[in-house]
């Protein structure tokens, strides 16, 4: 793909109100893989059974991720990480989230001027600079607990791709065009009604849920 200023914002709309439900990177090629549901609608369909995309992050070099506990007072101190087993971890164990939210998610270093010096987690792949950084969040639960939390990070990259949960490529810019043409909907320049929305109300998950301790 051709890296331009369309494609940014693009990617950005199609990033808008996505649920970022894991991160792990790719054992073929190192690529950092963030896994998602996303808004999307297609010009020729109503609805997508299955929402779940992967962002794959190609020529990735660091991982930085930051898990904190939210209470309503502010963020508490960062709770270290180990690895990207970890974070999954954390992601089987979530009770529910809130949605990515926000519009600016691709080099915008402003997301993370709040970070404390140290993150939870770095993972360096292979030698930088990278020209390009993401950023991502999730608000979420522990199921049966109360505490909130929110975890956090950003991913340095080169280029990126973007496919179906089973594999199948999806084309940046049917991805970018899908996510224009749900908030097009949803805001009704398109004509079509609000209800026409695609997002599914239980989304295929990507995994069984298993338990997550931060005191470990």
């Amino acid at each position: 793909m051709t890296w331009t200023e369309e494609t940014r914002t693009g990617v950005e709309v199609a990033l808008n109100e996505a649920d970022v439900l894991g991160l792990r990177v790719s054992p073929v090629d190192d690529a950092a893989e963030l896994l998602l549901h996303v808004c999307a609608q297609s010009e020729q369909t109503a609805s997508d059974p299955d929402p779940r995309r992967v962002l794959r992050l190609l020529g990735a070099t660091r991982i930085r991720v930051l898990l904190r506990e939210d209470p309503h007072g502010g963020y508490g101190p960062m709770i270290p990480l180990t690895g990207l087993d970890d974070v999954e971890a954390f992601y089987a164990a979530l009770g529910g989230w809130y949605s990515m939210y926000g519009w600016e998610f691709l080099d915008r270093p402003a997301r993370t001027a709040g970070w404390p010096a140290e993150p939870s987690l770095t993972v360096d792949l292979r030698p930088g600079p990278a020209p390009h950084t993401l950023f991502w969040f999730t608000e979420g639960w522990k199921a049966g607990e109360g505490t909130g939390y929110c975890i956090e990070g950003t991913v340095e990259f080169a280029g990126l791709e973007v496919t179906r949960a089973d594999g199948t490529p999806v084309p940046v810019e049917e991805f970018t065009a899908d996510a224009r043409h749900y908030w097009d909907v949803l805001f009704g320049r398109r004509g079509a009604p609000p209800q026409a929305q695609v997002a599914p109300a239980a989304a295929p998950s990507w995994r069984q849920p298993v338990p997550f301790d931060d005191e470990d």
